[in-house]
């Protein structure tokens, strides 16, 4: 059966392996590859694939927000994210960002190709204390009286927006400086001035602000 997956991972040597693993599983699947979070955005626009395996920890855009901003375009993405980090705050947010299998990164090369199987199928893949917190965050979620989510898309200057964008690429001041044809200087105010009014300590926090509050368009 003919599946397009997109493989998600920052390191080389991992996506090419899991990439042998799954086109030595079944040459009718056409795999792809992107090597962070940003990527990945991008390659299922274009490619639609079937299956997204997803890293956890990506350079430029992590794994859940990736998944996030890629099920707010297309809600019925099937996501198995893969971690080597199984804390339960982890798990909690795989789970919120609406993936279908959650996988351990220690795990045999035959969970992933059954995790691929169940999530192609439309079923759930989560084993042990990973079914019972998705649970109960169902069971939270049931509880909670839905909120209507506020959002501040107004409190960047078009020149600032413009440059979010471009550091949500990950792109340099420099490099950012010369696309605008302005100085290096003047990115790095307006830069600083970025991260004040969005009370952001950090590049990744500054990209889960930006689409929470649907500032830019990845």
């Amino acid at each position: 059966m003919k599946v397009k997956i997109l493989v998600a991972d920052d390191h080389a040597l991992i996506r090419k392996g899991v990439i042998a693993i799954l086109t030595n599983h079944d040459p009718e699947w056409e795999v792809f590859e992107a090597e962070n979070g940003i990527q990945a955005i991008l390659k299922t626009g274009e490619i639609k694939p079937d299956i997204i395996l997803m890293d956890y920890m990506m350079p430029k855009l992590d794994g859940i927000n990736a998944s996030i901003a890629i099920r707010k375009d297309l809600p019925d993405a099937k996501i198995i994210m893969v971690s080597m980090d199984m804390s339960e705050e982890v798990i909690i947010n795989m789970i919120n960002a609406g993936v279908m299998g959650i996988v351990p990164k220690e795990s045999p090369a035959d969970e992933l190709l059954t995790a691929i199987e169940e999530v192609n199928e439309g079923k759930y893949h989560m084993k042990g204390k990973i079914i019972e917190l998705a649970d109960q965050q169902t069971m939270d979620r049931n509880n909670k009286r839905k909120r209507p989510k506020t959002y501040q898309n107004n409190i960047f200057s078009a020149r600032e927006k413009e440059i979010l964008t471009y550091l949500v690429q990950g792109l340099s001041a420099q490099k950012i400086a010369n696309k605008l044809s302005i100085t290096k200087r003047t990115v790095e105010t307006h830069k600083a001035n970025i991260f004040k009014k969005s009370k952001s300590h950090s590049t990744a926090s500054l990209i889960r602000y930006a689409i929470t509050n649907k500032i830019i368009e990845i």
